[in-house]
């Protein structure tokens, strides 16, 4: 989600690493430190099996107050694979490798998100080009946000959708997380990160208390 009113939000809370062994630790140890490097606050490799998917959470950005980018961007819903479809892409990896960004809660819910949301974009591209180096087939990166309003809001339309030109961005610009209808929530259960949702835009500690944005790259 991209504006104040519907960016999932969530406080962080420390919890035990649940991460499962991997069967190739040093790559997935190189992935790890290519994510920090890049600036992640924290990021981990699990098998894609721990993904859910749910079509109900991709149906938010739709209703019931939809998300001003919602039919803006080829990431975004109704434009995006359904989770149904994405369901079954699933099957074509082994693994995710997924980071977040700790920033105080006060800039996510300012135009601050917007800063934080690109560098997540940034992080997910660079981390999928990694992947492609290492020989990784196929590979695939998620961030949280909409592309439209990261990159080019200053356009009154998606070249892409609109004038069926190239993306401008394409080394930037990822598919959003929530589209394809990811639990984020069970996600980072998984990778050992506890938070819960800020439900108020105006929560009393906003200005002291953290709260994550993430993105991942889906690779076998």
């Amino acid at each position: 989600m991209t504006n104040p009113g519907k960016i999932e939000v969530f406080t962080s809370l420390p919890l035990k690493d649940t991460a499962m062994p991997s069967q190739h630790p040093q790559l997935h140890d190189h992935l790890v430190s290519s994510a920090l490097a890049l600036g992640a606050s924290a990021a981990t490799v699990l098998p894609v099996g721990v993904l859910q998917v749910d079509g109900k959470l991709a149906a938010l950005c739709g209703s019931p107050h939809r998300c001003p980018s919602y039919g803006l961007a080829p990431g975004c819903p109704p434009h995006a694979p359904s989770s149904t479809v994405f369901q079954k892409q699933l099957a074509s990896y082994q693994y995710v490798l997924v980071f977040k960004i700790d920033a105080l809660i006060a800039d996510l819910l300012s135009p601050s998100r917007l800063t934080i949301a690109r560098t997540v974009h940034r992080i997910t591209a660079k981390l999928e080009q990694t992947c492609k180096t290492c020989g990784l087939h196929p590979v695939k990166g998620f961030a949280a946000g909409s592309c439209k309003e990261l990159f080019c809001s200053e356009d009154p339309f998606c070249r892409v959708l609109h004038d069926a030109e190239p993306c401008p961005y394409p080394d930037l610009a990822r598919p959003s997380l929530s589209a394809v209808g990811i639990d984020f929530k069970a996600l980072a259960n998984q990778a050992g990160w506890a938070f819960s949702k800020i439900q108020s835009a105006s929560p009393p500690d906003e200005h002291t208390a953290m709260g994550l944005m993430a993105g991942l790259v889906l690779f076998t």
